[in-house]
């Protein structure tokens, strides 16, 4: 178990995510926009051969949609020494595949990211059989994967999320870095995802709501425990964060 006290409203305060490797699976990164200065973004995406085969290789510093450089401003702001890392799943349309999840994450557990963050997710149950290896992977390994859920509704089944060694976030009406811990449901933790500003694509900047930006709250958190403990494995990262967080409001 932790050994944490109980927080409130800026938890692990003075901490920065120093040492800390942290992945983002998504969109890509644009680590020349002026949030990301200095971040020296470690670029990778997921690429196709002719028979179909998929394999993570290095990628340009790009991100054709902005979803992925808004995450990784979010982390960047919380966690402000953390090592960041992107792998490119989503195109310029705004999606991928399964396939190309399920391969980042394979990837990501031979590189033993501290962290990973997926702020996107699949309902393509005919693909289970793969996803819970690859998920049971990162959990033994010592990484800590931290997964948006349905932004619609968190009951809505949706992979990675759903698999109860993940840390699930929905999105709520919270300060930055508050926690709401949610009793005896799957996606278990609410943080700050209603009219969160964040970078854009383009060196532009918005104002957003989602589950997929309250997940980088949480990624940046446990950042900063992995900073404090670097030996913790998955279940005492997700105690900790239990004591840190407050129950949700009714």
């Amino acid at each position: 178990m932790s050994t944490l006290a109980h927080e409130s409203a800026e938890p692990l305060a003075g901490l920065t995510g120093r040492g800390v490797r942290v992945l983002i699976v998504d969109s890509g990164v644009d680590d020349a926009h002026p949030a990301l200065a200095g971040a020296a973004v470690a670029h990778f995406a997921v690429d196709e051969s002719e028979d179909g085969r998929k394999r993570v290789v290095p990628d340009a510093p790009n991100d054709l949609v902005g979803h992925g450089t808004a995450v990784a401003s979010i982390v960047r702001r919380h966690a402000p020494d953390a090592a960041l890392a992107s792998v490119r799943v989503v195109g310029k349309r705004g999606r991928g595949t399964t396939e190309h999840l399920l391969a980042a994450l394979e990837w990501a557990v031979v590189q033993r990211y501290d962290v990973i963050n997926t702020s996107l997710g699949s309902t393509y149950l005919a693909l289970l059989g793969r996803f819970k290896p690859a998920v049971d992977g990162v959990y033994v390994a010592g990484s800590i994967l931290v997964s948006a859920c349905n932004n619609l509704d968190p009951d809505i089944v949706e992979y990675p999320a759903h698999f109860a060694s993940v840390v699930s976030v929905a999105h709520a009406a919270l300060p930055p870095l508050a926690l709401e811990r949610c009793a005896r449901r799957l996606v278990e933790f609410r943080a700050a995802g209603v009219d969160v500003p964040v970078a854009w694509r383009d060196g532009a900047t918005a104002v957003v709501t989602g589950s997929s930006f309250a997940a980088p709250h949480v990624a940046a958190l446990v950042a900063r425990l992995r900073e404090r403990h670097p030996r913790w494995n998955a279940t005492q990262v997700k105690a900790a964060l239990y004591d840190i967080a407050r129950p949700m409001a009714t």
